[in-house]
């Protein structure tokens, strides 16, 4: 499971908790609804910017998500879950 799947996941499911449609996410972030759906699926990559705005409005730790992360010389590359 890649690190954007599991990102999908926790998005679905922290929305779905807090009783939010796609669409009403969609507006807090100000992203599209069909982006929404394709982050919760995995079939979207967010960039840092949009990750804080989604996890600041449903409360997500990223400190979870940091066991996911390699670093190298190069910079922060998300590594595959197996």
């Amino acid at each position: 499971m890649k690190l954007k799947t599991k990102f999908g996941d926790t998005v679905y499911y922290r929305r779905k908790a807090l009783g939010l449609s796609q669409e009403e996410l969609a507006e807090l972030v100000d992203i599209s609804a069909r982006h929404v759906h394709n982050i919760e699926v995995g079939k979207s990559n967010p960039g840092l910017s949009l990750v804080l705005r989604l996890a600041v409005c449903l409360n997500i730790d990223l400190n979870e998500l940091k066991q996911y992360v390699e670093c190298d010389e190069r910079g922060i590359y998300w590594q595959d879950l197996c």
